[in-house]
């Protein structure tokens, strides 16, 4: 039995933080959660390991439900970087794995990889085989000929080949289907500076099948044609959604679908020159800021469940600093983070809240995120499955 005394505990379930929590941790869950004086008085509890967090933030692990782990950081343009080998790719995944665990990252969505490098990582952990978060992967999306990503994806055009690319996917042991709807930017004579791409009934038939395995289903898509089709389509998460509007973003809420909106990445990141992305990419990327933001704001409003994740090159923390200066409370910006993440993922049994019955996995943190969103970085230790490890105790011989 393991006894995690907390300073103040943001518990994820959407209450105001508690002060003198104490989480009674039992078989990798959180088999109780009381008064932390009534905890110290009990002598059921006399000989259990106590983790002293007085004095600092304890909330759930973080969810990142948009990541890369083959291709985060890499440096250069990105298209070439999708087409870099298996090797590179392979050891960039084993370090970002390991970094987004010390993070405090204990769930991650892996939104596509080439040679299936999600996958394989992903039953690595599984199996103990490396350390790393909860992996859950898509292998590779799938897209239209020459679609946005085509490095990446599996190519298919209409219905039928849509469908057995689906079926590829899920036979490869996909946690979920992810479909490419539209385009990146693109230097083009319209309003939208994107378009779409993949049409309504070959979405169709690709969501028909995760469903049919009883999966999830998932989307890249900037546009409002493009968008509306894959909500006809009946999508669970939406990513990046640039150019949704209120009618949109109501539907949004009518259908249960969450918005993954990637706006470090795709508002700040892509430009920082460390990543050596090209002034052309900057420029084409630049048209998106307004539309990024307009749409962040009409979700908001509408009271769209908003997930945080970073793409291959965004920050966490300054991910949840641009929703709350976007519109959403700092309550709600750590919710994106943890119950509503949890609930994209169709895990709200297991994860996302610190709850009797709950896997214990938990970040503890040096000081409040709710007064500032990059405290979020500020992280003294991990607990994974009721494991606790600080940040440097993370290692390829420490394995999880």
């Amino acid at each position: 039995m393991r006894i995690i005394r907390c300073g103040m505990l943001f518990d994820g379930t959407g209450a105001d933080p508690q002060a003198s929590r104490s989480l009674v941790i039992e078989n990798g869950r959180i088999a109780r959660v009381l008064d932390t004086e009534a905890e110290r008085r009990d002598p059921a509890y006399g000989d259990a390991e106590i983790v002293d967090a007085t004095g600092q933030w304890v909330m759930p692990g973080l969810i990142n439900m948009h990541d890369h782990l083959a291709f985060r950081d890499l440096i250069g343009h990105p298209y070439e970087n999708l087409k870099a080998p298996v090797t590179r790719l392979s050891l960039n995944a084993v370090r970002n794995a390991l970094v987004a665990l010390r993070r405090g990252w204990t769930t991650v969505r892996d939104m596509g990889s080439s040679f299936g490098v999600g996958l394989h990582y992903r039953d690595l952990i599984n199996d103990g085989h490396l350390p790393g978060p909860r992996v859950l992967a898509c292998g590779s999306p799938v897209s239209i000929t020459g679609g946005h990503g085509y490095v990446l994806n599996i190519e298919a055009d209409g219905p039928y080949d849509v469908r057995r690319a689906a079926r590829q996917q899920l036979l490869a042991g996909a946690d979920f289907i992810k479909i490419v709807a539209s385009h990146d930017p693109i230097d083009i004579d319209h309003p939208e500076k994107t378009r779409p791409e993949m049409e309504i009934d070959e979405m169709q038939a690709a969501f028909d099948q995760a469903r049919a395995h009883g999966k999830r289903t998932a989307c890249h898509v900037m546009g409002t044609t493009a968008v509306t089709r894959v909500l006809d389509a009946g999508v669970d998460v939406i990513s990046h959604g640039f150019y949704l509007n209120d009618e949109h973003a109501a539907r949004m809420v009518e259908q249960n679908v969450y918005f993954d909106p990637t706006l470090s990445s795709y508002g700040r990141q892509t430009f920082n020159p460390r990543l050596q992305r090209g002034e052309a990419w900057g420029q084409r990327h630049l048209a998106l800021v307004a539309p990024m933001e307009a749409s962040f704001r009409a979700a908001v409003k509408a009271g769209v469940k908003i997930v945080t994740g970073t793409d291959s090159a965004g920050r966490y923390a300054e991910d949840v600093e641009m929703m709350r200066l976007f519109g959403l409370s700092a309550k709600d910006s750590l919710l994106a983070c943890t119950r509503n993440a949890a609930g994209a993922l169709g895990l709200a049994r297991d994860i996302g809240t610190l709850e009797a019955g709950k896997i214990a996995d938990i970040v503890i943190l040096a000081a409040d995120p709710l007064e500032d969103p990059y405290n979020l970085e500020r992280v003294d230790r991990v607990v994974q499955a009721g494991r606790v490890m600080r940040p440097s105790e993370i290692t390829l011989e420490a394995v999880v």
